[in-house]
């Protein structure tokens, strides 16, 4: 029942965003990042757009918060679903989790979007060209990359996360 409630109070929420204009939506649809040299695949829970206005909105069911502030995850989604807007001076996040009681809205500006996302094509041409400076952790979640991650796999294998995972033993002789 518990579960119920919590779908409602999701349902709501995505109710009134919807409600204040005709948007074109996308349910779990996949895309290809082509900003990115790789294009891999990701897919978006739901995606809500005009010609000038995009929202992206992330359902998550577990208990521990998640904001959409300055979420990688998110603005990942952002830059690869904000072609379908493509006059939208910001795009609006949301994470939609109830059973951890948030409800967040945050925009970022196209400009800044753009930022984020010159980073992220200088990170991919690092992991490409072998760069192992970079540090695995839970932000590395969802990332094509990761052997072991929840999105859709990738390739290359991202070189620290194979370090960290199966790291090669150093041979204890000369």
């Amino acid at each position: 029942a518990k579960d119920v409630r919590m779908m409602a109070k999701a349902i709501e929420y995505i109710g009134e965003v919807r409600s204040k204009r005709r948007f074109k939506v996308l349910i779990e649809q996949p895309m290809k990042a082509q900003w990115l040299m790789l294009a891999p695949t990701t897919t978006a829970d739901l995606v809500l757009y005009t010609q000038d206005e995009l929202h992206v909105i992330d359902l998550k069911t577990g208990m521990i918060p998640v904001s959409a502030v300055d979420n990688d995850q998110l603005l990942f989604y952002a830059a690869t679903y904000g072609p379908l807007a493509p006059k939208a001076k910001e795009v609006h996040l949301h994470i939609v989790q109830p059973w951890a009681d948030v409800m967040e809205e945050w925009a970022i500006r196209a400009d800044d979007l753009k930022k984020w996302m010159m980073d992220a094509r200088r990170t991919e041409l690092k992991i490409n060209a072998g760069s192992t400076t970079f540090s695995p952790g839970d932000h590395c979640q969802f990332c094509p990359a990761n052997p072991h991650g929840r999105g859709a796999r990738g390739a290359p294998n991202c070189p620290a996360m194979m370090d960290l995972l199966y790291p090669q033993p150093v041979p204890d002789y000369e």
